[in-house]
């Protein structure tokens, strides 16, 4: 478990593209991504209530960061809990080793249809704001509607043509976190790209883990 003069060590940059990525980095090198996690999945693992008292001393002292570790640590559970093993296993090193970021979408985001194309779909839409589009490239798990065939949760990633990005919200209490309004206009997709039916029962592990990181960075004054 890292001590409270870790996290005082959290590095900082005026640039906030480049704090974005240097608390990525950060997050991922003292193993907080890898935390809670299985050891089978990459991980290295600990217990929830571990991660939920890391997140919360993180708050304290980089408030931003803490909001970073929410989105990078819900999308690789995310993903850990997918059915579509071959998109789950291939992105994870990455996330884990914090080379490449998750995005989490906050509250009260939008919606997303799906139109059948040739080969695939076609996705238009307001995905709301999002944390955590870093420059180093970005994952995204969202909720979409399938034109007469119900939902599903879809990977989006930040080399999709079609998914356009607003300037990233101004504020201290934003700065490095990357957080933007996105937009889906015309983006294609495959349906290997479909990780679950949105009518699969919601695994019950991402659901404890967005819990416990709300409520740690929540108790520090951070609500995400």
């Amino acid at each position: 478990m890292l001590a409270d003069p870790v996290f005082a060590a959290v590095p900082a940059h005026l640039n906030p593209v480049v704090q974005g990525d240097l608390w990525l980095a950060w997050i991922a090198r003292e193993g907080l991504t890898a935390l809670a996690l299985p050891p089978e999945a990459g991980g290295q693992g600990g217990t929830l209530a571990e991660l939920g008292r890391a997140a919360r001393s993180l708050a304290r002292h980089a408030p931003g960061a803490a909001r970073v570790l929410w989105a990078q640590r819900l999308c690789i559970e995310q993903l850990h809990a997918a059915r579509n093993r071959a998109v789950a296993e291939h992105l994870l090193p990455d996330l884990i080793a914090g080379h490449r970021a998750g995005a989490g979408l906050l509250p009260a985001s939008g919606g997303l249809l799906a139109c059948r194309a040739e080969r695939g779909w076609r996705l238009h839409g307001r995905l709301g704001l999002a944390l955590n589009l870093q420059w180093s490239g970005f994952v995204l798990v969202v909720p979409v509607g399938f034109e007469a065939a119900g939902r599903a949760r879809v990977l989006l990633t930040s080399d999709d043509d079609g998914l356009r990005r607003a300037p990233d919200l101004a504020g201290a209490g934003w700065h490095g976190t990357r957080t933007a309004e996105l937009h889906a206009q015309a983006l294609f997709f495959r349906d290997d790209e479909i990780l679950d039916a949105e009518d699969t029962p919601p695994d019950p592990r991402v659901t404890e883990v967005d819990r416990v990181l709300r409520a740690a960075l929540l108790d520090a004054g951070v609500p995400v």
